[in-house]
């Protein structure tokens, strides 16, 4: 096996420690896992269906909501005055399945 800077390269690295760095906050990883297993990977939810579902402030939800889209792990789309998020990233899911089961080691 080769030594794992040699088998990707440093941008692709760059770019993996800045998806942990997002998701490394409970709030956003329990958005994201909320978005793709409650609706399913292809659904989306309200902001108001997100923070009742994880009883979370409005504003801290819309806080944690816009950092993950701008980092590019949620979508959003508006429809009449509510916004809509969904995963972008939908393989995330396999992450977060991941890092649940290695926890529950812990």
């Amino acid at each position: 096996m080769k030594p794992l800077h040699s088998r990707v390269e440093a941008h692709q690295l760059d770019r993996a420690a800045a998806m942990l760095k997002v998701l490394s906050h409970p709030k956003r990883l329990a958005i994201v896992d909320l978005l793709g297993k409650t609706k399913g990977k292809d659904s989306q939810m309200s902001v108001t269906d997100i923070y009742q579902a994880l009883d979370l402030p409005q504003a801290i939800a819309s806080q944690h909501l816009i950092t993950l889209k701008d980092r590019g792990v949620l979508k959003s789309s508006k429809i009449g005055t509510k916004i809509y998020y969904s995963l972008a990233v939908p393989q995330l899911l396999k992450v977060i399945d991941t890092l649940e089961d290695y926890s529950s080691r812990l």
